[in-house]
């Protein structure tokens, strides 16, 4: 009988195996200044070939390597959190194959090849989602995945479109005539991955899945897929106008309603969550100011300090018995010293403090929004958005760390085991120096802009003000539960649930039950057994009153005939 533990050990060695490799990888191309190509053709239909491609260039490799060491973390976290899981077996050899699908999603440039990577997160994170077996759980797995399923079939609509030019190879395309729905379906398949505005509600709703999960879900692996699938295409998608335009509007309205929302909630994982929906609306804002390889960047720092945001939210959860709300949940810098220190460096990262590693990528995104060109009521909503990141976070580092004690209860306290601490301590390198090492290795990620000081001085004003701002949103953690309308509306999410969601369901829901109706209990009924055996029935009726009739002339004859004789 395998030992659980020794097996959840195995799967982080073997995770932290890969990432070494990965780096020597990496050093080895950028040395050598190459990008390796590899085609595998499976099948050859009239004049187009099907192919398995392999692309392993410094973004692939980089991004693998970050993706291995986040989720080798996770596994030596998970070897706590979930000691007492009796299917802790079954739990880490899924989120292994959620890991592989998200590598394959990053060395596969085919878009054909792509959904074995792209739909494997999607079924796998479905299998995460619902791992808590109830109800609440299997609801928001429902939404997860057909929220996804969405983008799943613009993807395969962009690859009905592509087969007239005999390959599906993103790194090779040209113009054709139907090049613009391509990049079209591919935005919206992108969207609809990285929870864009109208594609938001589901990301909250994935938190019902374990910590561990939203950790690795939410900082480099599910919700980052639509990311890197643009900035893989962004050399064709960057080709019309529309593009930038849709994408920065769409993004600052995702940053916006994000921040606004997480602002008004008391859900310790919510904040969080919706703290990663912010970020992504950074990175798709990058996107459409031109800058990919800065959404790169901000990918790559952001997934470093948010694992490691989850895994303090989860520690602390773990602490204080389940408890979620963060009027219930304070003092925890004398409770948990080590676990509140990781949190606020995270948090601090997460506001763009300077030096630390969120600020290297946010500094040069904000730097590029007043540089792009754009209106000044954009510059601002976008500006706004940002602020608001900060005002957030530092009410959630008040309440967690600050609040009045709202419980007497206090029971499971302290850091956890060294397991618990390794994996933070890993994490929290990367949340204070990554940005720097990203920028100091990867020559792309330094993008100079030309501004005088007085702009230059505008991202530390920003984090300033945001911080006092802040505090008219604390409330010092009573337990007040009046009734506001407009703390209703943010939290749930400005009803993205009931106008998109809901009806989007309800409308497959009904052509689900139109086809059964019309085609399985219709005219598969009639054409197929059911049609056949009413014709029999009906021949065989009329067959059995021919022969009782054709009997009865039979009989009158044979009387007669005796009756003669």
């Amino acid at each position: 009988m395998f030992n659980l533990i020794g097996v959840e050990l195995c799967f982080s060695i073997m995770l932290f195996t890969w990432f070494f490799f990965m780096c020597l990888v990496l050093v080895y191309l950028c040395v050598n200044n190459i990008c390796l190509l590899f085609s595998w053709e499976l099948m050859n239909c009239m004049s187009s070939s099907v192919e398995f491609d392999l692309v392993i260039d410094w973004m692939s490799c980089s991004f693998s390597g970050l993706v291995c060491f986040i989720s080798g973390c996770v596994m030596v976290f998970t070897i706590s959190y979930m000691s007492g899981d009796s299917n802790l077996f079954r739990f880490s050899l899924t989120v292994m194959l959620f890991v592989l699908s998200m590598n394959f999603l990053i060395f596969i440039p085919g878009l054909v090849s792509l959904l074995l990577g792209w739909d494997g997160l999607g079924l796998v994170s479905f299998c995460l989602v619902i791992y808590y077996q109830n109800s609440k759980s299997l609801a928001a797995g429902m939404l997860t995945v057909l929220m996804n399923r969405v983008g799943d079939c613009f993807i395969l609509g962009a690859i009905s479109m592509m087969v007239v030019l005999g390959h599906w190879n993103m790194l090779c395309l040209w113009e054709f005539h139907g090049f613009m729905y391509v990049n079209l379906f591919i935005m919206i398949a992108g969207m609809t991955k990285s929870a864009q505005i109208p594609f938001s509600s589901w990301l909250p709703a994935a938190m019902a899945a374990p910590t561990p999960v939203s950790a690795l879900v939410h900082s480099s692996t599910l919700v980052t897929a639509g990311v890197f699938l643009f900035i893989r295409f962004f050399n064709y998608l960057s080709c019309y106008y529309w593009f930038s335009v849709f994408m920065v509007y769409i993004s600052i309205m995702t940053t916006i309603m994000s921040g606004v929302c997480a602002l008004y909630e008391y859900d310790m994982k919510k904040i969080i969550a919706l703290s990663t929906l912010s970020q992504l609306g950074v990175m798709m804002m990058s996107l459409g100011l031109g800058l990919p390889m800065l959404a790169l960047f901000h990918l790559y720092t952001h997934a470093m300090f948010k694992a490691l945001l989850f895994m303090c939210g989860g520690n602390i959860i773990h602490c204080f018995s389940g408890k979620q709300d963060m009027r219930q949940i304070n003092n925890v810098s004398k409770l948990l010293p080590v676990t509140s220190m990781f949190l606020n460096i995270s948090n601090m990262a997460l506001c763009g403090m300077p030096f630390l590693a969120g600020f290297y990528s946010k500094d040069l995104i904000i730097e590029g929004l007043i540089t792009g060109n754009m209106n000044m009521v954009t510059f601002l909503l976008g500006v706004f958005g940002v602020c608001l990141t900060v005002m957030y976070s530092v009410r959630f580092s008040f309440y967690i760390i600050w609040g009045s004690n709202s419980s007497d209860v206090y029971v499971n306290m302290g850091d956890g085991d060294m397991k618990m601490i390794f994996s933070m301590s890993m994490l929290v390198v990367g949340a204070l120096w990554g940005g720097f090492v990203f920028q100091s290795l990867f020559c792309l990620f330094s993008v100079e802009f030309f501004l005088p000081l007085a702009m230059k001085l505008i991202v530390p004003f920003l984090i300033f003000m945001s911080l006092l701002f802040s505090f008219g949103f604390w409330d010092s953690g009573s337990m007040n539960i009046k009734f506001n309308m407009l703390g209703y509306v943010n939290s749930s999410m400005w009803f993205l649930s009931s106008f998109v969601c809901y009806p989007m369901i309800s409308g497959f829901k009904f052509m689900s039950n139109s086809g059964l109706k019309v085609v399985d209990m219709g005219w598969f009924e009639i054409m197929g057994g059911q049609g056949v055996f009413g014709v029999n029935k009906i021949i065989f009726f009329l067959l059995e009153h021919w022969m009782m009739l054709l009997f009865n002339c039979y009989m009158i004859v044979f009387l007669v005939v005796v009756f003669i004789i």
